[in-house]
């Protein structure tokens, strides 16, 4: 639980995420998405330093969502 504040935290500080056309209500563009370690990189390697799994996608709904199976389990 800790981790998911922190992220959460980060995303927030950096003004949320931008895909495609989002912007916050200010006109901006949020930067967080520069961090993202797994998002739309399915098959890639883990960017966990020493992990050495992959990033797998799961749709859901419309959607996907997109981890890594060895360390986000």
């Amino acid at each position: 639980m800790a981790a998911i504040r922190a992220v959460i935290g980060e995303a927030i500080e950096a003004g949320g995420s931008s895909l495609r056309d989002h912007q916050r209500t200010d006109g901006t563009l949020g930067l967080f998405q520069h961090r993202f370690a797994v998002y739309d990189r399915a098959g890639a390697p883990c960017a966990r330093p020493g992990c050495g799994g992959h990033v797998t996608r799961i749709p859901q709904g419309g959607r996907s969502t997109f981890y890594c199976a060895l360390c986000q389990t």
